[in-house]
Parts: structure tokens; C-alpha cells; sequence
């Protein structure tokens, strides 16, 4: 199981995998924003606004992590049946 997944993402075209290394990046930065966000309001904001954006945030970000990788591989599967 390890070793297909391992060949999948080895065979990645380098156009592809660039897209999705910025993608990942940027998601990492919008996780570690909504960390910052979460951990300011444990520490010393009790505004309730504030834990909801970083819940928000959060959520977005997993959500674009999950995107960027199945997205990245369905295009790439795509493009190597069309040529």
C-alpha cells in the first residue's frame, strides 16, 4: 500500500507536484495562522469571535490540504490518459 502511494507520488509530473508543494505551503501557513489565532484566544482573549475565525481558518486549511493533494493526483492521472 505504502509502496503505490510511494510510486504515485514519485511519478508526479514537475509541474504538478510544484502546484501542489505551493499549495501545501500555503495551507501550512493558513493552519499555523489559525493556531496563532486559537492559542491568543486560550491565552488572553476570551472573545468568542476570535476562536470562531480560528476554528474557520482551521478548517479551511485541512480543507485545502485534502484538495490540493487529491486534486494534484486526479489531475495528473487525467493528463497522463489524455496523451
Amino acid at each position: 500500500m505504502f509502496n503505490i502511494i510511494k510510486n504515485k507520488i514519485n511519478n508526479l509530473e514537475k509541474d504538478i507536484t510544484k502546484i501542489m508543494k505551493n499549495g501545501l505551503n500555503f495551507s501550512f501557513g493558513i493552519c499555523l495562522f489559525s493556531i496563532l489565532i486559537l492559542v491568543t484566544y486560550q491565552s488572553f482573549f476570551a472573545i468568542p469571535d476570535l476562536y470562531y475565525i480560528g476554528l474557520i481558518l482551521f478548517k479551511t486549511s485541512l480543507t485545502f490540504i485534502i484538495q490540493f493533494i487529491i486534486c494534484g493526483f486526479a489531475f495528473d492521472t487525467i493528463k497522463k490518459q489524455m496523451v
